[in-house]
């Protein structure tokens, strides 16, 4: 009886326990809505339920971190918004401005207004939103722009995670923003010497049919003559000269060339007469035009001055020179020497070479009384000449002396005396041009005056008549003998090179632009092929497009101590050279190769000419530019000590030269491709520098023949009115300076001789500007696109979440109405468990008996 109640006892608890972790099994079920609980539950179930957890906390952030990057876009769009909104502002007073009606008191006021929109775009640039700069790139720490908009950011894109292996940018930074390229876009430059008919100028000397109009001032176009172009100095139509044109340039795919072509400007019905549209077709073709191609688009702008549009867009490469004259020469530098008539179409303030041995005078076409020396003397420190200017700062160091000679003005009755003058000297040294002055006044005699005006001296033959009328009034067309020569000599009576050339007729024969403490060019080097600028590790042929093996090119400089160096650098295939000069030796030049930097011993090399880069010829500058800094020793040692010249020793030494140099000066590229010299040690420099190639102005059949300079660093070029790349900040500040200065167009401020003749004035910098506010509703675009794409992706990644929260549901979610039926089942079996259990405790012996 104890073993058969024993044994039912143990049943009984055991179903009551079964039954009891069941209910507790349900109702946690029912409690928590899941169907396990821990992971030894259901190993499947658990598996699943983490990569659902896991895939639903990934969405979860890529939800947040592309909200985040969101709001930065939404940021970013109303910074570009206020940005745009400035710009029409800033338009809107351009081209209130562009309105020839303003007199300087309401310019200033406008240039001001302007101004402070400029400081309200920069302002607006260094935005910082919770610390940190929104156009900063990935510096998001430091203060993208300074005042003068150069920037401190990089170009680096910020990107967010989105999705697995997914990212997007989403800030736009201040280089992409401000100073990058539009491949939309065309290159148009323009000749900055606004052409007047001549005709309709002067119809009293050229005009035979309407000699009695009054003179009147219109611009040249591409249906007048060539004669109304140059000019005449009578009504004969047909007896003009031939005109010669010596062009110099870069054509669309990056190579260099010049070319010389003739053009007859006579003609006796003018019907056939040579028109400017020839000539402007002639340029065209020399740029690689032709009657099935056309590679750039040559025509003449509403002030005379010949543009030149790029075809292709995106491109940056093309460039422009060009001056006439009546004579055929070889060398471009002997024209102002034997006097010929040379018309220019571009000017710079840049300091050209002394490349002159003599001037001889020019008799005006218009007034014969007038013979003016063919080129402007202008000073050591880039301004025009005066009364009060020595000649010491005007001529150079080789020449002590000048020589002037020539023949008599006109006698009283305005007959020519035909009598040449005896030569003679005044000192360089101890005189001014005022000296000059009054020195060719005595010597020559009659009846003449002596002036400098805008740097060029006039002589005025006062006893030179009409011929139209009582010999009093105008045109004094009557016939002059007086001529005119001035030579540059030194202690031997030799001629030396010690004039400059004129600023308007050089072209790569000039120096850098002095800024005080630093000298800067205005050619930017540019990729021939990829159009961006050049860096340190650009190769000159890249910029070059062509083999440069041969070529020599001079380095005209003061060095860090203001001292007279010339230097060349050789290109040849068998290696790359410096020479610099050797005044403690009659062995002739220091020969410092450029050795390969990427070379390590014992394999060290000379760069070939078309594998040398931007920064070997960088340190070959500032090399020059410490010469008198440098130990003789310190030369020889980087020459090497191997017959081919090539040593570890040597390079070394090389090494050192540059480390040297680069203590004083630091010689680089700036951001626009345009080569930087900066003085490290002074406020303001007495550095100067160009740098040329030995075959520039070679116009012979030869140096036709081996072409233009591949590598131009600074030049009197063709101004840029647009081109792809934008440096917004600068084109701004020009803008503003031309409205200040009431600068309506190139040349409009005539013959005053400052940086203002490269300006491209308020009609161009309208057309610019429509450039400049194109492209920052590009980026605003961009900006928008990038705000797309994370509302994209949040709403994707919100409904994706939906589903994985769902699929989970199912996978661990437990059936409540399901498992509730259970547990009222389970309920049901405990309870008739919990009874019977009860009966059977309640029983005694007694019940059995």
């Amino acid at each position: 009886m104890r073993v058969t109640f024993g044994t039912k006892y143990n049943q009984m608890d055991y179903y009551q326990n079964t039954l009891q972790n069941k209910l507790n099994e349900a109702n946690t079920k029912i409690a928590s809505g899941l169907k396990i609980k821990y992971g030894y539950e259901d190993s499947s179930i658990f598996n699943q339920n983490l990569k659902m957890e896991y895939d639903i906390h990934s969405l979860n952030q890529s939800i947040d971190i592309a909200n985040d990057a969101n709001t930065h876009t939404l940021n970013t769009d109303k910074s570009l918004s206020e940005i745009s909104k400035a710009l029409d502002d800033f338009k809107t007073k351009l081209i209130h401005a562009g309105n020839d009606i303003h007199s300087p008191t309401s310019r200033e006021a406008i240039a001001n207004d302007m101004k402070g929109i400029r400081d309200h775009i920069l302002s607006i640039a260094n935005t910082s939103i919770g610390g940190e700069y929104i156009f900063a790139g990935s510096r998001i720490k430091v203060k993208p722009f300074n005042d003068d908009g150069s920037y401190n950011g990089n170009n680096e894109k910020l990107e967010a995670l989105i999705a697995p292996d997914i990212k997007s940018a989403y800030n736009i930074n201040g280089k992409e923003l401000f100073f990058s390229r539009d491949l939309d876009k065309f290159k148009t430059i323009t000749s900055n010497i606004q052409k007047l008919n001549q005709s309709k100028l002067h119809p009293d000397i050229m005009d035979k049919m309407n000699k009695t109009n009054v003179p009147s001032e219109v611009f040249i176009t591409s249906e007048d003559t060539l004669r109304d172009l140059i000019g005449d100095n009578d009504n004969d139509t047909s007896n003009d000269e031939v005109a010669y044109f010596y062009l110099r340039g870069k054509r669309p795919d990056g190579t260099s060339f010049k070319t010389k072509f003739a053009l007859d400007v006579a003609y006796d019905n003018p019907q056939n007469a040579t028109r400017v549209s020839d000539l402007l077709r002639k340029i065209g073709e020399a740029y690689g035009n032709t009657s099935q191609n056309q590679v750039v688009d040559v025509k003449l702008n509403n002030w005379g001055q010949i543009e030149i549009t790029e075809v292709k867009p995106g491109g940056s490469n093309i460039d422009f020179h060009l001056i006439s004259s009546n004579k055929d020469v070889e060398d471009i530098n002997s024209l102002h020497q034997i006097g010929a008539r040379v018309t220019s179409f571009q000017k710079s303030p840049f300091l050209s070479d002394f490349s002159l041995s003599k001037v001889v005078g020019i008799k005006n076409n218009y007034d014969a009384r007038y013979t003016t020396l063919g080129v402007e003397f202008i000073t050591n420190d880039n301004e025009y000449a005066s009364k009060n200017t020595k000649l010491s700062d005007i001529f150079g160091l080789e020449a002590t002396k000048l020589e002037i000679s020539g023949k008599s003005p006109n006698n009283k009755t305005g007959n020519i005396e035909d009598s040449v003058i005896k030569p003679f000297e005044i000192d360089i040294q101890n005189n001014t041009i005022d000296d000059l002055l009054k020195s060719i006044q005595n010597h020559f005699g009659g009846n003449i005056s002596v002036e400098i005006s805008n740097g060029k001296i006039n002589i005025i033959d006062h006893n030179v008549i009409s011929l139209e009328n009582d010999k009093k009034d105008p045109p004094f067309n009557g016939p002059s003998g007086f001529e005119i020569e001035l030579k540059t000599i030194d202690d031997n009576g030799d001629e030396r090179n010690a004039i400059r050339n004129s600023f308007q007729t050089t072209y790569d024969k000039s120096a850098f632009l002095n800024k005080g403490s630093s000298l800067l060019s205005n050619v930017s080097q540019i990729n021939a092929l990829s159009g961006e600028y050049a860096t340190d590790s650009t190769k000159l042929s890249e910029v070059a497009n062509k083999d440069l093996n041969g070529e020599k090119y001079i380095l005209k400089l003061k060095d860090h101590n203001g001292i007279d160096v010339e230097a060349s650098i050789e290109l040849n295939e068998d290696g790359t050279y410096l020479l610099l000069p050797n005044n403690n030796s009659g062995d002739g030049n220091y020969r410092i190769p450029l050795y390969n930097p990427h070379d390590r011993p014992p394999a060290i090399s000379i760069s070939s000419a078309n594998d040398v880069t931007y920064r070997q010829i960088l340190d070959s500058i500032s090399i020059a530019l410490n010469y008198s800094n440098q130990d003789v020793q310190n030369f020889l040692n980087a020459q090497g000590n191997n017959i081919d010249g090539v040593s570890e020793i040597g390079k070394k030494n090389y090494e050192k030269l540059v480390n040297m140099a680069n203590g004083n000066v630091n010689v680089m590229l700036n951001d626009e491709g345009q080569v930087e010299i900066q003085d490290k040690i002074r406020s303001k420099t007495k550095m100067s520098f160009m740098m040329y190639s030995n075959s520039s102005d070679d116009f012979s059949l030869k140096g036709l023949d081996s072409g233009a300079p591949s590598i131009t660093l600074n030049a009197n070029n063709a101004l840029e009115v647009d081109k792809p790349h934008i440096s917004f900040f600068k084109q701004l500040d020009s803008m503003i300076d031309a409205v200040r200065k009431g600068i309506y167009r190139p040349d409009a401020l005539g013959d005053n001789y400052n940086q203002d003749l490269r300006n491209i004035g308020i009609q161009n910098s309208i057309a610019l500007f429509d450039h400049i506010n194109d492209h920052i509703e590009k980026n605003i675009a961009l900006n928008g696109s990038y705000g797309r794409v994370f509302e994209n992706s949040i709403k994707r990644n919100e409904v994706l979440k939906v589903q994985v929260e769902s699929i989970k549901s199912d996978t661990i979610g437990t059936d409540l109405a399901e498992t509730y039926n259970k547990f009222s089942q389970l309920t049901n079996n405990y309870n008739a468990v919990l009874a019977s259990t009860s009966k059977i405790n309640q029983m005694s012996l007694v019940d059995f008996l």
